[in-house]
């Protein structure tokens, strides 16, 4: 999806600016990308703390969803959007191949990392053999990052991911239970794998920490 893109999605952001006073921000059938670069700009004018509404509407198929953030940091609010922007619209910002480097891991990443972004480096370094399903990676995720990952959302964005991985999946059964595979017969999966596997190490010395 282009940043240009015109999409039938509606977004509303209701925030506090300042102590005391409520603005309403609307925006429509941008990308959601687009709505995403807006959302930042707004948050660059407003003093933290402050608590943020966003309502985002698919004009075509009447359906709606919403997230509400009370209190926190300005790099906090960005994170949660980016995440519930993911999970409303199924747009990807940033896959994590693009954003795994030769360089090694910033420890700075993993604040600003989404959970898919985790599920990817999950999914590239743990499954190089066989293949796996969304409570494998479910847990493997909570091991690696203390956190909880729910079954429906691992099965979720292993859908995204199947849809948007650049033929890097297999995906067998059908929705009652799908399992996927990496096509790690691919140079390009088995060079992101050796990246993913030292990301993944290096997140988990911090974690650690």
């Amino acid at each position: 999806m282009n940043d240009g893109e015109r999409t039938n999605y509606v977004y509303e952001f209701t925030y506090s600016s300042a102590p005391g006073l409520r603005e309403i921000f609307q925006c429509k059938y941008v990308s959601p990308i687009e709505a995403l670069d807006r959302f930042k700009k707004i948050l660059s004018l407003t003093e933290a703390p402050f608590d943020f509404k966003i309502l985002v509407s698919d004009a075509t198929m009447g359906e709606e969803s919403s997230f509400q953030v009370k209190g926190g940091s300005i790099e906090e609010m960005f994170a949660k959007f980016k995440v519930f922007l993911e999970t409303s619209t199924g747009c990807i910002f940033e896959e994590i191949v693009d954003e795994i480097s030769e360089t090694g891991f910033d420890e700075t990443r993993l604040e600003s990392m989404s959970n898919f972004e985790k599920m990817q480096v999950i999914i590239y370094a743990s499954f190089k053999h066989g293949k796996f399903s969304s409570l494998d990676v479910a847990e493997i995720y909570e091991d690696s990052f203390s956190e909880n990952l729910p079954k429906s959302t691992a099965s979720t964005y292993l859908a995204r991911m199947w849809n948007h991985s650049k033929g890097h999946l297999e995906r067998y059964g059908n929705r009652s239970g799908y399992t996927y595979r990496l096509k790690t017969e691919i140079k390009e999966v088995l060079r992101e794998t050796e990246r993913a596997e030292e990301l993944l190490a290096a997140i988990q010395m911090q974690v650690r920490d």
